[in-house]
């Protein structure tokens, strides 16, 4: 069974246990022109998948960060880069937390690290708040700036509305459900989502693959 599979089983059985984005997650943050922003996509995460000991065992997690991390990223005029991967690490002895970056022992050439493995599309909101939603990143923003990536070079960088943003994201989200991968991961997601409908499934397949398909 290939990654992304693993994957969409993975999530859909976090769906059923209804803890899948059950609180608003902590963004990774991206470094663009000067500036840091909230990042609404997470692109270290096939990385570190199936990656052994990693988050360490004692890191420090939360229903907000379920990731158990917080990558720090920036866009060099046509790179996108890994700059820091910080966790939380809690001492049992001291009953205290402190913050780590582990870049240098995930990615022993040192910071920062062309993020050559990525394809899929950065989400920035960086207009104000909207409409808050205590899930996932299903916040609206006034504004946003999408960055398509493949293998780690910007293809296309876009800016854009609220509206202008949900009618391309929807645009987007139709044609990828005239693909056969769509077909298999409803297919998959029946026999493994139990009594997950077929709205719930569609819903879920939205936002499990939507980095992939925003980024085509």
């Amino acid at each position: 069974m290939h990654l992304a599979m693993r994957m969409l089983l993975a999530g859909l059985l976090l769906v059923v246990a209804g803890t899948a984005g059950a609180t608003a997650q902590v963004p990774d943050r991206i470094f663009i022109e000067g500036r840091d922003y909230a990042l609404d996509t997470n692109p270290l995460e096939g990385q570190l998948r199936d990656r052994p000991g990693f988050p360490p065992e004692n890191v420090s997690r939360s229903t907000a960060n379920w990731r158990g991390y917080v990558a720090h990223w920036a866009i060099d005029g046509d790179r996108l880069l890994l700059r820091r991967v910080e966790v939380r690490l809690y001492d049992r002895q001291t009953e205290q937390e402190s913050a780590i970056d582990l870049l240098p022992e995930l990615f022993p050439s040192g910071a920062p690290v062309a993020a050559t493995w990525y394809s899929g599309a950065l989400i920035v909101p960086d207009g104000r708040l909207v409409d808050y939603v205590h899930m996932g990143y299903g916040s609206t923003h006034a504004h946003y700036r999408v960055y398509r990536i493949a293998r780690g070079r910007v293809l296309e960088a876009l800016s854009m509305g609220a509206e202008q943003f949900r009618v391309w994201r929807e645009r987007k989200f139709q044609a990828f459900r005239q693909t056969a991968q769509y077909r298999e991961a409803v297919a998959a997601a029946r026999k493994q989502g139990g009594s997950m409908s077929a709205e719930e499934i569609d819903g879920f397949l939205r936002g499990f693959y939507a980095e992939e398909y925003l980024g085509r």
